[in-house]
């Protein structure tokens, strides 16, 4: 399983780059059950939307739900490219997801530019909570969709 799951996050990270070529935030988040996705690639779309809880994993898990009919995500397991915020980490463990796997853990992607370790302790994520969850699943090339970001960021300014 856990060379499906590298396969599939190094995908998430490919779809990050083109999101962030696109315009948007290198956020993205999947839910897979066993060796299938059960979500599409969700990516942040606050930007494009104006809805402040459309992040990657938000978008991942309201997809997973409304694709498979279930009222939960029990044994399911999130992959983000970037660690959720407190709000994603909530909006997962309220959807029973148990397992969460991140490429970029929530220190590099605070010195990537997206720093909101603050909002953990507004939705109860303590830090034993988030080890007991947050497992690293680094893949190559997984900072990149963050590098790009900023480039593109520093080019419009």
């Amino acid at each position: 399983m856990t060379r499906f799951l590298e396969q599939l996050m190094a995908q998430a990270v490919i779809r990050s780059i083109t999101h962030v070529e696109s315009g948007g935030l290198p956020f993205v988040g999947v839910i897979v059950d066993g060796q299938q996705a059960i979500s599409e690639f969700g990516v942040n779309r606050v930007q494009e939307t104006g809805d402040p809880s459309a992040h990657a994993e938000i978008v991942a898990i309201r997809d997973a739900l409304s694709s498979s009919g279930k009222t939960d995500l029990r044994g399911t397991t999130l992959l983000a490219t970037g660690e959720p915020c407190g709000m994603c980490y909530r909006h997962a463990i309220n959807a029973r997801i148990t397992d969460i796997r991140v490429a970029v853990d929530r220190d590099q992607v605070a010195e990537l530019g997206f720093d909101y370790r603050h909002s953990y302790p507004s939705f109860g994520i303590t830090d034993s909570l988030r080890s007991s969850l947050m497992r690293p699943l680094r893949v190559s090339g997984d900072t990149e969709p963050f590098i790009r970001f900023l480039a593109l960021q520093n080019l419009r300014n």
